[in-house]
């Protein structure tokens, strides 16, 4: 049985992260545009019950715009990075706690 994961602290991560990025006003399909929708479309796979697979899809979506369009050292990058650290760290305690439950 898969257990549910709780993506609570996550979202507001990336809540926080869509608002600075919407507060800059992006200009019609920018980069910033882009990754607004791949936020907002990540922080809305993660709203309870949150299906585990499609957070990760989401995810996987969003590395890969990341790769493909987004300057490593610019700050669009470091809020990618800051954002899939965020996510590994929730998939690391719900691992933990899975660990838990089985000892």
């Amino acid at each position: 049985m898969m257990r549910e994961i709780y993506y609570g602290e996550f979202r507001l991560v990336l809540i926080q992260h869509i608002r600075e990025v919407d507060a800059g006003n992006p200009a019609y399909q920018s980069t910033e545009w882009f990754l607004l929708r791949y936020l907002k479309r990540i922080e809305k796979t993660a709203e309870p019950p949150a299906s585990p697979g499609r957070v990760e899809n989401s995810m996987r979506a969003l590395i890969r715009f990341y790769v493909d369009m987004i300057e490593e050292q610019s700050q669009l990058g470091e809020r990618c990075r800051m954002i899939n650290e965020e996510y590994r760290k929730t998939l690391r305690i719900r691992q933990e706690q899975n660990n838990k439950g089985q000892s």
